[in-house]
């Protein structure tokens, strides 16, 4: 008869903080100090030892049952990942000691979902759901306000970023919210286009292409007589063509109250939460656009990211799946318990956080 069975190591020196579940949420993590070994007896050495992985939580549901089984499915020795019953059988040959770990699988279990219960019972999580169904009311809302409205979607590529005077316009696409072409065209600069990890575009790309005082008058009319002009961070965007504007003297009367950032949207859904331990206060990551395009859409980002009509249609696609879940919501019958925005660690860091805030 064998004494073997797989035992949870926990050497952590203190509680799982807010910060962690924050990460674990939306992230999954490794705890470090915590492992599984499969043991042959009491003070024998280890036949195998597995580190833990915590999937991402959110993508769960919070769901004890659910983590607890993808920890289970996904230990790993050696840099492998395997489950828990093939790591029964690399542990050993024996088949008493095989039978024993197998039995000690169910304790095993249990002191998972102790270990789950210091995340999922976390403020953070309620703190987290309480975004994603402020998400939903607002996705409801936009559903109602673009009806019978004329939508466009914009993504623009330049020579560097929108806060440089010095950046100038190379491609402009738009599409409606179909994603059918509206305008797409490379812009020459007038000078050898630098190397940008943000596109691909070079100077042999654009040099048949118009400058950007030709090309203006076509997309700038179709921009103005648009109701809403959607794009994922609008404000770069309109940036681009504000200053291009006044640098080259054109004509610029667009409404930046009439744009609609689905990148918002987007970090509002699914973004992560996170601490910002300076300031002490929380705030949510605005997810890439590719990011936020495979989360929500469940599938691979088309195409080529930074090429602005790929980028526009996606943007399109992206805010038509959001308005979806929005409309299939059932958040306005069920909202989870309001909480405390300033959860921390530290309550002297939580009591100065609110105060700031009041000033």
């Amino acid at each position: 008869m064998s004494n073997a069975q797989l035992i949870l190591i926990d050497k952590r020196n203190q509680p799982i903080k807010e910060y962690i579940v924050a990460v674990a949420s939306s992230d999954g993590l490794n705890i470090k100090g915590i492992n599984v070994i499969a043991s042959p007896a009491k003070g024998e050495k280890a036949l195998l030892n597995a580190t833990l992985q915590i999937p991402p939580l959110e993508k769960l549901d919070f769901n004890d049952k659910k983590i607890v089984d993808s920890i289970l499915d996904n230990m790993v020795v050696n840099g492998k990942t395997m489950s828990v019953d093939e790591l029964v059988k690399k542990a050993s040959d024996d088949e008493a000691v095989q039978k024993s770990l197998t039995k000690s699988v169910k304790k095993l279990t249990n002191k998972l979902f102790d270990l789950i219960a210091e995340f999922t019972s976390s403020e953070v999580i309620n703190l987290i759901k309480e975004r994603r169904n402020d998400a939903h009311f607002k996705l409801k809302g936009a559903d109602k306000d673009i009806k019978g409205k004329k939508i466009v979607c914009i993504d623009i590529e330049a020579t560097d970023i929108c806060t440089k005077d010095s950046a100038d316009i190379i491609q402009v696409s738009i599409c409606d919210l179909e994603g059918k072409e509206l305008y797409s065209q490379f812009i020459n600069p007038g000078y050898d286009i630098p190397e940008n990890e943000k596109h691909n575009i070079c100077t042999e790309m654009v040099k048949d292409s118009p400058l950007l005082a030709d090309a203006w008058p076509e997309f700038y009319a179709i921009l103005k007589e648009a109701d809403i002009v959607l794009a994922y961070s609008t404000e770069s965007d309109f940036m681009y063509l504000e200053k291009t504007a006044t640098k080259k003297v054109m004509d610029f009367e667009l409404d930046y109250n009439a744009w609609l950032d689905i990148a918002v949207h987007a970090k509002d859904l699914v973004g992560a939460l996170r601490w910002q331990s300076e300031k002490m206060y929380w705030f949510y990551k605005t997810p890439k656009l590719t990011v936020a395009y495979e989360e929500i859409l469940n599938k691979p980002f088309p195409g080529d990211a930074h090429d602005a009509l790929a980028d526009a249609q996606a943007t399109a696609e992206l805010f038509k799946a959001m308005l979806e879940i929005g409309r299939k919501s059932q958040v306005m019958t069920k909202k989870p318990t309001p909480v405390k925005n300033e959860i921390s660690n530290n309550p002297f860091a939580a009591a100065f956080a609110s105060a700031k805030r009041k000033k």
